[in-house]
């Protein structure tokens, strides 16, 4: 918890709370992310708790790289099973 009291300051100090844009700014992170911290913070700060999750997680269909038509010939051919 310790690392999120600088952010939870600049949350709830401010008279009107804090933007994602204001935050993004101030840390030097993209909006995005400054609007997924601010989400994940405000439920924390809603139900009480902090703690991280725990337990297993389970992903569908994750595919990482990219598409076969823009690799080399070689790489293609070495890299890439199954799919074009």
């Amino acid at each position: 918890m310790d690392k999120w009291l600088p952010v939870m300051w600049m949350l709830y100090n401010g008279k009107n709370g804090k933007s994602s844009y204001e935050l993004a700014r101030d840390l030097g992170v993209t909006q995005e992310t400054a609007w997924f911290m601010l989400h994940r913070l405000r439920v924390a700060a809603h139900t009480r708790t902090f703690e991280k999750l725990s337990g297993e997680a389970e992903a569908d269909e994750t595919f990482i790289g990219g598409k076969a038509r823009n690799m080399h010939k070689s790489k293609r051919e070495s890299k890439i099973q199954g799919r074009v």
